[in-house]
């Protein structure tokens, strides 16, 4: 569909996914149900006497941090040709299906292979606590560009997608620009993101800051920016220590035109970095997670919209570009998926001596950075102005166990969905039951929005009633933006609570204590080197982890899945 932003009848659509860590699954699963449901859509409209709403939807954007940004990155390749829709991903039995969302996130990684030693052999420095080569080959499967390109009508000729990053080699900015004489000041900066197109052959992008994503069987796969986007997505998940960094050669020019700036500003305040570098030449830099700078990139998928979008007014208050976010006149929307919504934060009986300590202090710096990364402090005035139409959060929800934590990848920090293939495709059958659920019930529009109009107008009486009875029974003079028809009608049941082995426990721990031993040489060489001290030094660690280590890591196993843990 073309990007233009006409008159047309048609609801433009971003789509941002904040960090998820193993529960991305649940965000394949939304994507993959939302997909099925655009699909049986197109199919019925396109059908002789057509008996469902007749505007149209155009995805624009996809927007990406952490697991997030691994979902958006699958997304803009996936979505160029046709793939199959799980049903039964709890099924073990379900595999090599055509599907990457569910190949990736459910049957393809696993902790087995993350605490492996394959990374260990070339005698190297350890760069990460686990194994990252499953995440290189997740990688080359999800990410090769579809042979034959099937276009779908949702989806803009265009598309671009926003991943963010964490440049901890930094880029450096003067604080005294030039003021001759004085004593050098520079700052770094570290938030990144890259932006990417889709492009026919070897067109240009349309936006001067995005990398070209060619579209076409007889370009190949390193055609264009294909092997920057599979660098990126591997980088944007790249969790701090424990999943390796990774180097991204970028173009000085990235970093020209002061690129913390919203892309919606009118006016770029020109502030080159602080070096030597041309425009034209290439610096490398190192990423790891862009959850740690950004893990709800909402704002660039905004961001995008706006400034394509006719209908969009600057706030005179805040300088802010923003859609019209009512019911009657929405004609774009971002819809952001956010597997861990931050809630009850406020806690009355805060302990400040654990808090304040060493133990208590080191992982409350993670969450620091993580929970600060999410506020969107320039938005949150229109967050909390009331209800809007044009931005969505949909987040897991299970009525069938409200005792419990919705995902089951959410545990051990969000790390628990690798340990156990039930509990992946638990999240991602969740995500499919929610995304119906929010499909039919609150991603709607007033009948009177221009968009739905269009639409409703093309029917006589007797159809127009008709559709209005089957997709607003209540007759509440609301219509779905996504009806939902076909095979997305059916019901997608709740999902049975997984169970884990006690011996998969056991043979977690076992890896893990393998893992942290097979480690503990190539880091220690690196900090004393070898000879009998290092050789003393390694047998005492060895028995640590062998003995207290490997207590402690049990107690923490079956504490954090004590509800989990089968009899």
């Amino acid at each position: 569909m073309s990007t233009k932003w006409n008159n047309d009848g048609t609801f433009h659509l971003g789509i941002n996914m904040a960090g998820a860590v193993s529960a991305g699954a649940y965000t394949a699963g939304v994507l993959d149900f939302l997909t099925e449901a655009l699909e049986q859509w197109y199919a019925a409209k396109a059908s002789p006497n057509p008996t469902v709403p007749l505007h149209d939807i155009c995805i624009d954007v996809f927007s990406g941090a952490s697991a997030g940004g691994m979902c958006a990155a699958i997304s803009a390749v996936m979505l160029q040709g046709p793939f199959q829709h799980i049903q039964n991903p709890t099924d073990p039995s379900v595999e090599g299906t055509t599907n990457r969302f569910y190949e990736s996130w459910v049957n393809k990684i696993d902790i087995e292979p993350l605490l492996g030693v394959t990374d260990l052999q070339d005698g190297g420095p350890v760069v990460s606590l686990l194994d990252s080569n499953i995440i290189d080959e997740i990688a080359d499967y999800a990410l090769a560009p579809v042979a034959s390109p099937a276009p779908r009508p949702y989806l803009a000729d265009a598309l671009t997608l926003f991943l963010t990053l964490t440049n901890v080699r930094g880029v450096p900015y003067s604080l005294n620009g030039e003021a001759t004489g004085s004593a050098e000041e520079d700052i770094a900066y570290y938030a990144d993101r890259l932006q990417f197109e889709t492009v026919q052959g070897t067109d240009r992008p349309q936006s001067s800051s995005a990398k070209p994503l060619p579209l076409g069987s007889d370009l190949g796969s390193n055609a264009g920016a294909w092997p920057l986007l599979k660098e990126a997505a591997k980088a944007t998940g790249a969790f701090p220590l424990f999943l390796a960094p990774r180097k991204l050669e970028r173009s000085a020019a990235d970093y020209y035109d002061s690129p913390w700036q919203p892309i919606s500003i009118d006016v770029t305040i020109p502030a080159p970095p602080h070096w030597t570098l041309k425009k034209s030449d290439t610096f490398t830099t190192l990423n790891i997670d862009g959850g740690v700078t950004d893990n709800d990139p909402f704002q660039l998928a905004h961001d995008f919209l706006a400034i394509h979008n006719p209908m969009a007014r600057r706030d005179p208050k805040t300088g802010e570009l923003r859609n019209p976010p009512d019911a009657d006149n929405a004609n774009c929307a971002v819809l952001t998926v956010a597997p861990f919504p931050a809630e009850d934060l406020y806690n009355p009986n805060y302990n400040f001596g654990k808090n304040s300590s060493v133990s208590g202090m080191l992982p409350n710096l993670l969450t620091v950075l993580l929970s600060q990364s999410r506020f969107q402090g320039e938005t949150l005035a229109a967050v909390m102005s009331g209800t809007s139409y044009s931005r969505f959060v949909l987040a897991p929800s299970d009525t069938d166990n409200p005792n419990d934590n919705a995902l089951q990848c959410g545990l051990l920090g969000a790390f628990g969905g690798f340990c156990e293939r039930g509990f992946r495709a638990h999240d991602y059958q969740l995500g499919r039951r929610n995304c119906q659920k929010f499909l039919k019930d609150h991603f709607r529009l007033a009948t009177k929005n221009p968009i739905i109009a269009s639409g409703l107008g093309k029917f006589d009486a007797a159809g127009l009633a008709a559709v209005i009875k089957a997709f607003d029974p209540g007759n509440t003079g609301y219509i779905p933006i996504i009806p939902v028809c076909g095979t997305a009608v059916a019901e997608v049941m709740a999902p049975a609570r997984a169970t884990i082995s006690p011996s998969r426990v056991d043979e977690i721990l076992d890896s893990i204590v393998g893992r942290l031993r097979a480690v503990t040489k190539p880091l220690l060489e690196s900090a004393i080197g070898t000879g009998l001290r290092h050789l003393a030094a390694r047998t005492a660690i060895d028995g640590i982890i062998s003995t207290w280590g490997k207590a402690k890591l049990r107690d923490l196993l079956q504490q954090e899945l004590k509800e989990v843990i089968e009899g």
